[in-house]
């Protein structure tokens, strides 16, 4: 028999780190949304999606939490009326487990501007580039607006990863670079 009556529906359970990064974001930023997801594998990550006009000061708050913040990547989307940027960041690795950290961020498609961040993270500027010349995105303040992947003769104003009338139109795609591929499965 247990001499302790206390179990574990009375006991307090610590906070995690992410869970400490997830509150101290919210508490900073109450208008961001922010969540700690658990993946299958028991791991948890930290959710934040930020007003465009508070990106900017919440990955300087991120940096600041962490001098050591590792920027892994940048991914632009296209969300029908908006465009989309998500950004993955390692936190605190030091000790593992690190805090894996997604800052997701939008733009109406007629005004999509989002503020530049590699000043901060300057890994972040590559990935800027991409979302410019693929889904249109435009990152004020960046210092590098040159094209990374498309040539230079690419036609201004078609973005090959939108979905609307901006994407690539039909005509334009010569067999996607497998010339032993032809548009509707038939070969050569």
């Amino acid at each position: 028999m247990n001499d302790n009556p206390v179990n574990e529906a009375n006991e307090v359970k610590e906070p995690t780190k992410a869970e400490k990064v997830a509150k101290a974001i919210a508490d900073r930023f109450p208008e961001a949304e922010v969540q700690v997801k658990t993946n299958k594998w028991g791991r948890q990550r930290v959710w934040v999606r930020i007003p465009r006009e508070k990106y900017r000061e919440l990955m300087g708050f991120i940096k600041a939490l962490d001098g050591e913040a590792h920027y892994s990547i940048g991914i632009e989307q296209d969300w029908g009326d908006e465009l989309g940027f998500l950004s993955h960041l390692v936190i605190h690795y030091d000790d593992a487990p690190a805090v894996s950290l997604i800052v997701d961020v939008h733009a109406p498609k007629d005004d999509p501007v989002i503020p530049d961040i590699s000043d901060i993270f300057p890994i972040a500027l590559q990935f800027e580039r991409e979302g410019m010349e693929m889904v249109g995105l435009d990152f004020e303040g960046a210092p590098d607006k040159r094209r990374l992947f498309l040539p230079d003769d690419f036609p201004e104003g078609i973005y090959p990863l939108r979905l609307d009338e901006k994407g690539v139109s039909d005509e334009m795609v010569h067999n996607a670079g497998h010339p032993y591929y032809l548009k509707g499965g038939a070969k050569k």
